[in-house]
């Protein structure tokens, strides 16, 4: 048998090596999607099965936990985060007012509303950002994004409608968060095209100025008598249970940023809209939710509507690479996201944050964004922002 030349031995290198990319970036995606999942889980099984009923406490203890976690995956080559400047950090106060009511009304939302409806209500967040853009920016989206929105909210509105469990202050509370996710969305789109700040940086500020936020908070609503008395304070499954949720709001993060690194923006954009479907379905047979026929109707809508609106979003980035490979003459450039010497900045992309490499071009704050290396992140999830 004939031995393999050389071509054919680079040849055969060059498949192993696509091959272990392929299985990367699947891994990567898994591991975005299992995690967005699993933390809005571990949450709810806190507040239905252990019957914990201090949202505020939780922020407080996840909060603590990524501070601790960026500082020390910072001190170990992890991740990279800038040096403090005191003048970003006072800029971000208002991002992290409002990213700290978000986290509480998120968390208060959830001890109420059941899964499925908590993620559909939670969908309300991109009319609210097309209301906020049509207000500030005069700016109207296409026809099939539009159709795509409205099937998802009349969805929302049927399922609503249908809901055995229904709770006013609940689904006031989930829309509530909706509401300040959009507010979020378009204030660090702002933050992060003034300041280019990176992604972990960005994260960290945030938790710096929401753990006193959520505190105040835990002791104006008088959480902290509540969890000193809790029943179930020491025992050691709930102090894991809790422990693990606190890391699984960090971990969320660093999946995403994962995902961001090793794939591209459409893999990520569409793994963050689909996991909506999957956790819903998920929430009616891990919490035994019970429903009718008009719920399932609606459920049905909303996520037809969530599947319609990742698909578009799908085909309007591959017409933009197509138009910009046509003037080229040639497939864009992407920019490299396996580099860790590149920092990824918040930027905003409609109703969703993204993760963008930049070139930095003259210094801080001259940085040129790589348009087609954006990296969606999904602010569906109820979970810190990077």
């Amino acid at each position: 048998m004939p031995l393999p030349t050389h071509h054919q031995d680079l040849h055969g290198n060059k498949g192993a090596a696509a091959r272990k990319m392929r299985v990367a970036g699947i891994s990567a995606a898994l591991f975005y999607g299992s995690m967005s999942v699993a933390s809005v889980f571990l949450n709810k099984a806190i507040f239905q099965v252990w019957r914990y009923r201090y949202p505020a406490s939780l922020v407080t203890g996840q909060t603590v936990f990524t501070v601790l976690a960026i500082f020390l995956l910072s001190n170990l080559g992890v991740i990279k985060i800038a040096k403090f400047n005191k003048t970003h950090f006072k800029r971000v106060f208002l991002v992290s007012a409002v990213f700290q009511l978000k986290l509480v009304l998120d968390m208060s939302a959830l001890v109420l509303v059941n899964i499925p409806m908590y993620g559909i209500l939670k969908s309300a967040t991109t009319p609210f950002v097309m209301l906020l853009d049509y207000l500030l920016r005069q700016r109207v989206p296409s026809a099939r994004i539009q159709g795509a929105v409205w099937l998802t909210t009349c969805g929302g509105f049927v399922a609503g409608y249908g809901d055995l469990y229904f709770d006013p202050l609940g689904y006031a509370l989930a829309l509530a968060s909706a509401a300040c996710t959009a507010c979020y969305v378009v204030l660090v789109g702002k933050i992060g095209d003034d300041l280019q700040l990176d992604s972990f940086t960005l994260l960290l500020y945030n938790s710096l100025w929401s753990t006193p936020l959520s505190l105040a908070i835990t002791v104006l609503t008088g959480e902290v008598q509540g969890v000193m008395t809790f029943p179930d304070l020491f025992d050691p499954r709930f102090i894991a249970a809790f422990v693990t949720s606190c890391a699984s709001a960090f971990v969320l993060n660093y999946a995403t940023y994962l995902c961001t690194r090793v794939n591209d923006a459409l893999t990520t954009s569409v793994v963050g809209r689909t996991k909506s479907v999957v956790q819903g379905v998920g929430g009616l047979f891990a919490f035994a939710v019970e429903i009718g026929v008009v719920n399932v109707a609606g459920l049905s809508l909303n996520s037809a509507g969530i599947l319609w609106y990742a698909y578009e979003k799908y085909a309007d980035e591959r017409r933009r690479n197509a138009a910009a490979a046509n003037q080229r003459g040639a497939p864009p450039k992407l920019a490299k996201l396996s580099d860790a010497n590149h920092p990824h900045f918040m930027t905003r992309n409609d109703s969703q944050l993204t993760l963008s490499p930049r070139v930095q071009s003259g210094g801080f704050g001259g940085a040129e964004l790589t348009r087609h290396a954006r990296v969606s992140h999904n602010e569906q999830n109820g979970t810190h922002a990077r």
